[in-house]
């Protein structure tokens, strides 16, 4: 007995001096398991920084993965911050102008200088763990990278669950990135009425359990009249309902209207990182699209959709 007391007080010494980690597998955790670390912060690329991304779409009744990196920022795709107010920014698009005209595999870009048009490029193999199916992805022969060949359940992923996306590299170095499951987003039927001078007011069914997920809304007044202006709230708290501001859809009014104005209300988790081609990031997001209502506005796809004595313009505005 006090031989067998003398081995188990030896083994608690030595436990002891060799700590909490003492006993452990030396072999790596599965690499599925370590996907989210630490908590998941809400982290998209700027877009003058943007130069790929990656989507994990909970769409209606289907989940699709896809995306790319290009290797250089398409200079068109930075717009000015003409106004700001919360979580709320008023864009213009900028005039980018270049004498000589730029060539048909060249842009516009700062200072007047042309430039190459920001190619696709190889990322290598793209994984996605997380899912509720193994997903692995080759480049097709524009460099896009989609889940065409892989059919994913409905929903792809579950609520919290942690994703992650791994190029392996190739033209760009290998990079990972993170996302979480979230719930299909929910936005009641009907559009949404903006008026000059009155606040607009989002709602939507918030998640029953809190999580990285956040709400971007996108207000486009003149899709098809060409003019490149939009109100983009982003980083919006996911609780059910937003008010933006009166003074910005005012201001977004007066840059101009054409037919079938919309909001898109999207709630994602974003999370980037910076490659040697520039920032990429990755969206797992559920969005919902509504019709704005302005009144005097009545768009059109024809003429038989105007009221009589007017007709459908270029704009598909009754006039």
């Amino acid at each position: 007995m006090k031989r067998l007391h003398e081995v188990r007080t030896l083994l608690l010494i030595l436990l002891a001096l060799c700590g909490p980690g003492c006993g452990s597998s030396s072999t790596p955790p599965d690499d599925t398991e370590d996907t989210t670390s630490s908590e998941l912060a809400y982290e998209p690329c700027d877009a003058s920084q943007r130069v790929g991304q990656f989507t994990v779409e909970l769409g209606d009744g289907y989940t699709s993965v896809q995306g790319r990196v290009l290797n250089g920022v398409v200079p068109a795709n930075v717009r000015q911050v003409q106004a700001q107010e919360g979580e709320c920014r008023l864009l213009r698009g900028r005039t980018l102008f270049c004498e000589p005209t730029c060539g048909a595999s060249q842009t516009c870009g700062e200072g007047g200088v042309c430039i190459p048009y920001p190619t696709a490029q190889n990322v290598g193999t793209v994984r996605v763990l997380g899912l509720k199916a193994e997903l692995s992805m080759s480049p097709n022969s524009a460099r896009f990278y989609f889940n065409g060949g892989t059919s994913l359940p409905y929903p792809g992923f579950d609520e919290g669950a942690n994703i992650k996306l791994e190029g392996s590299g190739a033209d760009v170095q290998a990079f990972s990135l993170r996302g979480q499951g979230i719930s299909r987003l929910t936005v009641p039927e009907g559009a949404i009425t903006v008026e000059r001078g009155s606040p607009v007011t989002v709602s939507w069914t918030p998640p029953t359990t809190p999580g990285a997920a956040r709400i971007q809304i996108v207000m486009d007044l003149a899709h098809h009249g060409g003019i490149a202006a939009s109100l983009e709230c982003d980083g919006v708290p996911d609780t059910g309902s937003y008010v933006i501001p009166a003074g910005l859809s005012s201001q977004l009014l007066d840059v101009g209207v054409a037919g079938f104005p919309k909001i898109t209300i999207s709630r994602r988790t974003a999370d980037s990182a910076d490659t040697s081609a520039g920032c990429v990031d990755l969206m797992v997001l559920s969005q919902v699209e509504r019709e704005l209502l302005i009144p005097g506005l009545v768009s059109c796809s024809g003429d038989e959709d105007c009221p009589a004595g007017q007709t459908c313009q270029a704009d598909l505005t009754c006039k």
